[in-house]
């Protein structure tokens, strides 16, 4: 698995948005909206794996994200069958299907976006959700040892998680739903594309037809793409923990 790759993808794709997306929903771009957004994509950026029993994710809240993992999992198997053509290849259409789609990824930030906007319970509830996510995902980047253990254990993430939402919330730091599902939606495309660049790749174009495969598996050309911790991947992923500090200090500016 990448877990500590996508959420290091997913924090600079977060801060990314927020320079981007800021100004169209009202929220300033300041420190505390920065780290909220760094947070909420590098949450968002496992939550594609939920299609996957064993991810970071589905084991992340223990029974109750493995119950959501069952469902994601026959979501995506539905709508594999249900949408298949004869060129696809055979599948039980779980991983890296309907979960890995910008499509869903865009359908999941809409109505985040939407139910948040309604309900602050509801965005209070998302924010710790991703934020414990993003402390999981972010600690699997730490050399093994105790502080890499005590990222991995559910008492001790969902506190800080809990912690760290009360004083974004209380500082203002996530002003609106709909910018929440943005920067979800973005981590969660990011995810995908960065499974493109693997050897499996994934079915970025879902449901446009490509060479009468609506599920083709779409990616980097065969020769670019590299395997799961490879030197290749560790590159990136550090690439994008440092370059996360330094955008969010180039937009701060």
């Amino acid at each position: 698995m990448m877990g500590g790759s996508h959420a290091a993808t997913g924090a600079l794709a977060g801060v990314a948005a927020t320079g981007l997306l800021a100004p169209l929903f009202g929220v300033p771009a300041g420190p505390v909206e920065l780290t909220a957004a760094a947070g909420i994509g590098a949450g968002a950026a496992l939550l594609p794996d939920l299609d996957h029993p064993n991810s970071t994710a589905t084991r992340s809240q223990g029974p109750a994200t493995g119950l959501v993992s069952r469902g994601a999992r026959a979501l995506s198997a539905a709508v594999y069958r249900r949408t298949r053509t004869r060129g696809d290849r055979v599948s039980d259409g779980e991983h890296r299907y309907l979960l890995h789609t910008p499509l869903f990824a865009l359908a999941v930030g809409a109505a985040v976006g939407v139910v948040c906007s309604l309900w602050w319970q509801a965005l209070a509830v998302v924010l710790w959700l991703t934020l414990s996510l993003a402390l999981r995902g972010l600690g699997q980047c730490l050399p093994r040892g105790r502080n890499r253990r005590e990222l991995g254990s559910w008492p001790t993430v969902s506190l800080l998680a809990g912690v760290a939402t009360a004083l974004l919330v209380g500082w203002g730091g996530v002003a609106t739903g709909g910018y929440v599902g943005a920067v979800l939606a973005m981590g969660m495309i990011v995810h995908s594309l960065g499974d493109a660049l693997t050897r499996t790749a994934v079915p970025l174009a879902w449901p446009v037809r490509i060479r009468g495969q609506r599920w083709r598996m779409v990616g980097m050309p065969h020769g670019l793409r590299f395997s799961t911790g490879s030197p290749v991947e560790l590159v990136i992923r550090w690439g994008c923990l440092l370059g996360t500090p330094a955008l969010g200090a180039a937009l701060l500016v």
